[in-house]
């Protein structure tokens, strides 16, 4: 595997998006190849880096992103509700990997624990 490919992809990811970043490998089969990503967990751990922003507008609201006006997610603290950008995260663990609604609600529970440590919140796509 090219280590510079996979950089490259991921910063692409980082600038322009997953869906973006699909279609210019050409499809989701691809995608995964070049990253070695062969499990949904794997796919989730592309946004391990997220960064954590306090929202200037809503005081219980928490944005993780890469950069500004560009939310993956946001965790809305008084509903312990994380809500998962559906285009760029959601549809993909839905289409791709098969996943129903509650093994999706399941994986990225684990996932935000285990990485951002957030316990006992809903996830929604």
């Amino acid at each position: 595997m090219n280590n510079q490919l996979e950089i490259t992809l991921i910063d692409n990811i980082k600038e322009s998006g997953v869906k973006d970043t699909v279609n210019m490998v050409g499809d989701f089969d691809i995608f995964c190849q070049l990253l070695n990503i062969e499990t949904p967990m794997d796919f989730l751990h592309l946004f391990d880096d997220l960064e954590q922003v306090q929202s200037k507008e809503r005081k219980d609201w928490t944005l993780f992103r890469y950069k500004p006006n560009n939310n993956f997610m946001i965790y809305d603290t008084k509903n312990e509700s994380v809500y998962i950008d559906y285009d760029e995260i959601w549809s993909f663990l839905r289409s791709n990997f098969e996943l129903n609604i509650q093994e999706t609600q399941g994986l990225t529970k684990e996932w935000l624990d285990k990485v951002y440590n957030l316990r006992g919140v809903t996830t929604h796509g």
